[in-house]
Order: structure tokens, then C-alpha cells, then sequence
């Protein structure tokens, strides 16, 4: 499965010879030569030593996101001695990808199974990101099928919902996946999600 190196979106499969595609339009492959192919990350992200690394685990007919150290160990998401820089989780090349532990007033909201490949949203998605849509960083997910809302939140309980959307929101005790691959044009900054939470929180009672 291959994806763009820009937004994540899925690529077409690769046939016959010639060199495989890295983008899915032009934009995106100007957009990336202009960024000099650095991965966006909000200023007050880069600059907190939180990140991690993750490794796909599989457990039974299922998978997980296992939180690992830039050098292999096993991390936690409450451990702070086993997060470290951006710049020495970005030089890693442990595992599959970058996380990041949520607290200290940073947050996030975990949109699944919201967006497809070719950039449609669903309706409960469209709902919760309206109010932020180029406010704060919204990236897709690993999957290329979800979106992540990167913000600001006191520390609070997380809340799930199932169902009647797929979401999660949490501002402590977890880590979430960095993929760097924004969602339209999402400014890599973060703003204020408390009315999110709210609102996701009475939905999920």
C-alpha cells in the first residue's frame, strides 16, 4: 500500500514499469518540493521533549500501537524518562513511526474511519471539525482513513464514543501517532479544543 509522501492520501496501485508515483497531484508534489519535504509540526509540539516512537504489534485478529523509545525499549505514556526531543525522535528509524504523550496541556481528538481516499468526510466528522477547520493542525491518521485534531485541553478524563461517530478525545495519560501529513490545509498551530471535549463527553454519556 502506497500513499502520498505529502498528505498520506492512498495511491493508486503501482503497474507495469516506470518509476512509482510519490504524490497524488501536482499540488501536493509542489507543496512538498516548497516545504523542502520537512514534516510540519506546531512550534510548541516541537519544542516539548514528549515524542516517542510506535511499532505495530499484532494481538490476535487485531493490532496495536505499541509506544516504544527512539532506541527500542519499550515507552509509556505517563513516563516522562522514556520521551525525548523531536529532533531525536525524528532521527530514530526504531519502529514504525513518531508519537506523541498527550498532558501538559496538550491534546488531541481521534477521528476513525471518517475519511477515505479520495478526501470525503463524514457528516459527524464535518460537524466536529467546522469549528476548527484552519484554526489548528488537523493530520491524517496511519490508516489514511482518520483524522487527528492536535490542540489545547486542561488535563481531564478521556472520552470515547461509538456508534454514532467513531471518536476519542484525551489530554492525559496517552500518546498518540504523529504522521506529519496534514489534512487540507491545516495550519501547524493548536488552538483551544475544551468545547470539543464538551461536546464529545455528552454525546458519549
Amino acid at each position: 500500500m502506497t500513499r502520498c509522501e505529502f498528505c498520506g492520501k492512498l495511491l493508486p496501485e503501482h503497474a507495469g514499469r516506470g518509476r512509482r508515483r510519490r504524490f497524488c497531484s501536482d499540488a501536493c508534489r509542489q507543496r512538498a518540493h516548497r516545504a523542502g519535504r520537512r514534516m510540519p509540526v506546531p512550534p510548541d509540539m516541537a519544542m516539548a521533549d514528549r515524542w516517542l516512537r510506535w511499532r505495530l504489534a499484532h494481538r490476535g485478529d487485531g493490532t496495536s500501537k505499541r509506544p516504544i523509545r527512539f532506541d527500542g525499549a519499550p515507552a509509556s505514556s505517563t513516563d516522562p524518562a522514556t520521551w525525548t526531543s523531536l529532533p531525536t525522535a525524528e532521527q530514530s528509524t526504531t519502529g514504525d513511526g513518531l508519537g506523541f504523550a498527550l498532558g501538559g496541556g496538550f491534546a488531541c481528538i481521534d477521528l476513525d474511519h471518517c475519511y477515505d481516499a479520495r478526501g470525503h468526510l463524514a457528516d459527524w466528522a464535518k460537524m466536529l471539525l467546522a469549528p476548527v477547520a484552519g484554526r489548528t493542525w488537523v493530520e491524517i491518521s496511519p490508516s489514511g482513513q482518520g483524522l487527528h485534531i492536535w490542540g489545547r485541553c486542561a488535563e481531564r478524563k478521556g472520552v470515547k464514543v461509538r456508534g454514532l461517530m467513531d471518536a476519542e478525545a484525551y489530554s492525559q495519560g496517552r500518546y498518540m501517532t504523529y504522521t506529519g501529513h496534514a489534512w487540507r490545509d491545516s495550519p501547524a498551530r493548536l488552538t483551544d479544543l475544551t468545547f470539543l471535549f464538551d461536546i464529545i463527553g455528552k454525546l458519549a454519556v
